[in-house]
């Protein structure tokens, strides 16, 4: 029930600010194309491989995935978003693959993806999964060593407040600023040793950053992190 009623909302939520242009979320431009002592990305990889984001929500990674040379596919919980998504790429002269999915049943084949991007998305956990759920799908599409880069919340973001806590690092939001995520469950990690200990089943090489920023009384915590799949 609670999914039904979060598809139905998210499609409202996009639809309301569908826009003719995106613009990509700064920690992403941030991995991919900047330098810093702990992350250095092989960026003579990007050109012909094949990028999946998971979680795409309007598509404003996916024109600077495709300028940076990547196949573009991506995943969203919505026919509806997909169309809407698909009509606006279009006319920024963007091809990208997109099918309707969800984080721990991803409509695409084994290995298919050299990376995975989930900007903002994979730490939402459906009931009946959990995160470990996702991270498996995860690993699933990529082949062998691909690179997985995502964010996720730290346990004290804002979108957090007020929200009822639950085992084992999970949290049911009861107060969704935007109005559509009510009910909704998401992992959240307080620490890194927390996050090495929850990737590291399945992942290597696993680097992490965080964002502690403050956009004018919106207080955002989340942990970026870039890792590559166990052979």
């Amino acid at each position: 029930m609670v999914i039904e009623k979060t598809i139905s909302a998210t499609n409202q939520f996009y639809a309301v600010r569908n826009s003719d242009y995106v613009y990509p979320v700064e920690f992403v431009v941030r991995a991919f194309l900047g330098t810093y002592p702990n992350l250095k990305m092989d960026r003579s990889t990007y050109a012909g491989s094949k990028i999946l984001d998971l979680g795409y929500g309007d598509g404003r990674n996916m024109p600077l995935l495709f300028n940076l040379g990547f196949d573009v596919y991506g995943v969203e919980i919505s026919d509806e978003i997909n169309e809407l998504a698909s009509k606006r790429l279009l006319k920024l002269g963007v091809p990208a693959t997109v099918r309707t999915g969800r984080n721990a049943s991803i409509p695409f084949e084994e290995g298919l993806f050299q990376y995975v991007l989930a900007c903002h998305s994979c730490y939402y956990v459906d009931e009946g999964t959990t995160f470990e759920t996702t991270l498996d799908e995860t690993c699933r599409v990529l082949d062998k060593e691909g690179t997985f880069i995502c964010s996720v919340p730290m346990h004290d973001t804002y979108i957090l407040q007020d929200a009822e806590p639950l085992p084992n690092g999970y949290w049911r939001l009861t107060n969704d600023p935007y109005n559509y995520r009510k009910g909704v469950v998401f992992r959240a990690f307080k620490t890194e040793e927390e996050i090495r200990a929850t990737f590291e089943k399945q992942f290597k090489d696993i680097i992490i950053g965080f964002c502690d920023d403050n956009f004018f009384g919106v207080h955002q915590k989340v942990w970026i992190i870039v890792c590559k799949k166990k052979s």
